[in-house]
């Protein structure tokens, strides 16, 4: 009997399958569409599916081919290949990533990644330390802030007197002026802001102010009541358990 394999997409939530049969095949109580796919050997050279490395080719212009060259914005398809010689009984060959799809002669080439290869990139690292990794506003802060509209008296440079008396919780925030941005770098009293650059707007002007946060678990809780989602280390050592070394923070 000739070797059956299934291809199952998936994105998300939405998952698509085909088979290189030359008919629809079931497996599962599910309907997997046949599909002209060429796959090379790697398979074959390797026991391992989650290493094993291939690729396939389709004819451009079908469903497979236009998964590959257009899959969703920053989203590599995930790929499963399951294998059968007899027709009853599927074994996984491949597991991993659509990486790219390349025209090649009326066809497209399907860039494959295997698991293992995946697993093995370098990842993002982040620093720890006992302030707060969380921009004030974001998904993780939680925090919503409400801007304050106040009214410019006097401008001198990036300092910046206004109408109202505001309390001095303006350190680090931000003034929005139409489509300008501002940050505010320190409060000098409840009148005055002194600005990182320049101010681009003139005395009589309205402008957006936010307050500010120097991302301390004191003043995340002090003036957001926040502090279930502070995202600093505040038990961070300050030295080594095991050697007593200074540990750089």
């Amino acid at each position: 009997m000739a070797v059956i394999e299934l291809y199952k997409m998936e994105v998300h939530n939405e998952v698509w399958r085909y088979t290189s049969h030359q008919n629809d095949v079931l497996y599962n109580g599910l309907n997997w569409s046949a599909h002209a796919i060429e796959r090379d050997n790697g398979i074959e050279q390797s026991d391992n599916p989650l290493r094993a490395d291939t690729a396939f080719e389709v004819a451009a212009g079908s469903d497979l081919a236009n998964l590959a060259l257009n899959p969703p914005l920053n989203v590599a398809p995930k790929i499963t290949i399951l294998r059968s010689e007899d027709g009853r009984q599927f074994y996984t060959v491949f597991a991993g990533r659509i990486m790219a799809g390349v025209w090649n002669d009326g066809f497209v080439s399907v860039e494959l990644e295997a698991v293992h290869t995946e697993l093995q990139i370098t990842g993002l690292t982040e620093t720890v330390t006992p302030q707060c990794r969380y921009s004030l506003g974001s998904r993780k802060c939680g925090h919503i802030e409400s801007a304050r509209t106040v009214t410019v008296t006097a401008v001198n440079g990036n300092l910046v007197t206004l109408n109202e008396s505001l309390p001095l919780e303006y350190n680090y925030g931000r003034l929005k002026h139409g489509h300008n941005h501002h940050y505010i770098d320190t409060q000098p009293n409840v009148k005055t802001l002194r600005l990182l650059h320049p101010a681009t707007f003139t005395v009589g002007d309205q402008v957006e102010v936010n307050r500010g946060c120097d991302r301390t678990l004191a003043t995340c809780h002090s003036r957001f009541n926040n502090a279930i989602n502070f995202g600093g280390a505040v038990n961070l050592p300050t030295k080594n358990p095991y050697i007593g070394d200074p540990i750089d923070r």
